[in-house]
């Protein structure tokens, strides 16, 4: 996938060039802007704005573009037949031209004999009525488009509405992205930078080429221009001939192998015109474009006989000594896509640590798994943890990271894989946060961590894959395994924890048709937490991602990672059973007590603690 930086504003002073602006909208605010207003018959809200992150979903993913508006019809799966965008009102009167410019992001995909459809539409009527000027051709490249699309039919219009109306024909379709939508009325020499494409994600070290698309928005023929590039201390030009480009034409091109990575890490690329015909041109506002690319290491690691591959992503400013976070992949996905959709590196970015995304290795039939003992896996012999522990010493050693701050998160099979690492590498990760995980009962019944490992299970109660209410008679043939409370229960029984608190988180994105509740167990003066957060009618999903919008999973991973204690204490610590013994109980005024069913009681123990409870039968 490669990615489309966003069409820079262009002036909005005629005074300097022989052009005027109506309308230019980044969507850089929250919801819809000023005088934009929306008609839709979607559950969801119709169009929304924010960015890749929050607008995509698991089929359809956005390739980043800063904020933008966009209409999700996979995320829904709801009536998106009349999706419109309406601009605000335009006077088009006494123009000799007009164009319409956005940045799209379209594919124009088929489902189940349903395609969806994308239109530039316009009504004379304040919206009661609306006719198609124009139908957009879908690309499903994984890129954003630039569309130069003109007004000239309705020149003279003193009441005129725009809208980009999203159609998703009956069916479970993908969606409609749109940024930087601008109306002018196009004069003298003005070649706009519209696009510049870099892979966001290259595999250091490479090198990468460069390229993107010009497009005249001005009345002058263009016949040449120079397109410059710099990153850090490398820079270029190349010169552009031999094009007669008119108003509204575009031109490609491709600088190979203009760009050097040598190294991990997030780097900023400064693309611009520095000259149109020979000299500059009228609008220089619209002549740079500042694209973005990650570097990460792909490698791999001597796993016994195996080579066992492995991404890891280190920002070029993380500091010395940083931590590190395991993603894994769930049953027979990839590091790449779990890298892309989670968004671990951006958080590693702004938090600055380092990331690895480990390769499962493949089963009988050929699918990426991680060995937790699944049922159908029983003649499956790889050692998963011995691998990981292997891994995180050697990425420890060469980068200089926190060997104290280690933590582990992953979906489905990763998560369940996470929680392995708890019971069976208790020394060597500081916190875990599986997300939609089950704790197999073989696993549970085997555990005996050495150290308290902090744990967050994310988790829908409407997820058809991994059980939350548990499958202990193995109907779904994975093999046994508890409910979430019961494994949650399970730790904290364990650390001999109790509810320390327990609420909901505000629901933000009412049209998820999801809520997330809370309980987060631990104990005064303890390392040990153990922290569940319910979606409530949530799926097998990685919120924020796709399914509930309320919370963002990666960066609930991340706040509990940071707020876990770095203290390593074991297990043996805890003030548990046999260091311990229980001395009296009384009731809430002092008074020695009998067990009384329905009844709160103080239980006192010979190590100075208290821990109330409620008698049961």
């Amino acid at each position: 996938m490669r990615l489309f930086l966003s069409f820079l504003a262009m002036s909005l002073s005629a005074s300097l060039v022989s052009q005027t602006v109506l309308l230019q909208e980044g969507f850089d605010g929250d919801g819809l802007p000023a005088g934009w207003s929306q008609q839709t018959l979607a559950s969801d809200g119709g169009w929304l704005g924010g960015d890749n992150q929050s607008l995509q979903s698991q089929w359809w993913s956005i390739a980043p573009h800063g904020s933008f508006m966009a209409t999700n019809d996979d995320g829904c799966d709801c009536d998106k037949s009349a999706d419109y965008l309406i601009l605000p009102e335009l006077d088009l009167s006494g123009l000799d031209q007009a164009l319409l410019t956005l940045a799209s992001y379209y594919d124009g995909g088929e489902y189940e004999g349903a395609t969806e459809v994308a239109t530039v539409e316009y009504s004379l009527d304040a919206g009661e009525t609306w006719t198609v000027l124009e139908t957009l051709e879908g690309n499903d490249n994984g890129e954003w488009g630039f569309e130069v699309i003109s007004l000239e039919a309705l020149l003279g219009e003193t009441s005129l509405w725009l809208a980009l109306r999203y159609n998703d024909d009956g069916g479970w379709l993908f969606g409609w992205a749109v940024d930087d939508v601008g109306v002018l009325e196009p004069g003298g020499l003005d070649l706009a930078l519209s696009s510049v494409n870099v892979e966001p994600v290259v595999f250091a070290p490479i090198q990468e080429d460069l390229s993107g698309t010009v497009v005249n928005l001005g009345m002058d023929t263009v016949y040449s221009y120079t397109i410059a590039w710099s990153m850090g201390d490398e820079s270029g030009t190349t010169d552009v001939d031999g094009v007669a480009l008119g108003t509204g034409d575009s031109d490609g091109f491709n600088i190979n192998n203009a760009i050097e990575f040598d190294g991990s890490g997030s780097f900023e690329i400064e693309v611009s015109i520095t000259n149109v015909n020979g000299t500059l041109d009228d609008n220089s506002a619209n002549d740079v474009q500042i694209a973005v690319a990650s570097a990460v290491l792909a490698a791999q690691y001597p796993d016994g006989k195996l080579l066992r591959d492995y991404l890891y992503y280190h920002p070029s400013d993380a500091p010395d000594n940083c931590p590190l976070v395991f993603v894994y992949h769930g049953y027979t996905g990839d590091a790449l896509s779990t890298m892309q959709y989670t968004g671990f590196n951006a958080l590693a970015d702004e938090n600055g640590f380092a990331v690895c995304y480990p390769q499962g290795s493949y089963d009988g039939d050929g699918e990426a798994f991680w060995n937790v003992g699944y049922a159908f896996h029983q003649n499956e012999y790889v050692d998963d943890v011995s691998f990981t522990l292997g891994l995180r010493e050697l990425l420890v050693e060469e980068n200089n990271l926190d060997p104290e701050r280690v933590f582990a998160t992953g979906f489905s099979n990763g998560a369940d894989f996470s929680y392995l690492l708890a019971c069976e590498a208790s020394a060597e990760f500081r916190a875990v946060a599986p997300i939609a995980g089950i704790l197999m009962e073989d696993i549970r019944t085997e555990c005996s961590p050495t150290h308290m490992v902090p744990i967050l299970e994310i988790h829908g109660t409407a997820d058809d894959v991994s059980l939350y209410e548990g499958d202990m008679q193995n109907v779904d043939g994975w093999g046994a395994y508890p409910s979430t409370p019961d494994a949650m229960a399970f730790f904290v029984n364990l650390f001999d924890i109790s509810l320390q608190e327990s609420g909901a988180f505000e629901d933000s994105a009412p049209g998820d048709g999801s809520t997330v509740d809370y309980q987060k167990w631990g104990a005064a003066g303890s390392c040990a937490q153990v922290w569940l957060y319910t979606v409530n009618g949530g799926g097998h999903s990685w919120p924020g991602v796709w399914g509930n919008q309320d919370i963002n999973a990666s960066q609930e991973a991340w706040d509990f990672f940071v707020q876990s204690c770095n203290q390593v204490m074991s297990v043996d610590d805890l003030p548990s059973g046999q260091d311990k013994t229980l001395l009296k109980v009384v009731d809430l005024l002092g008074r020695e007590s009998a067990h009384t069913p329905g009844q709160l009681q103080l239980h006192i123990y010979s190590d100075g603690s208290v821990e109330k409870r409620m008698s049961h039968e």
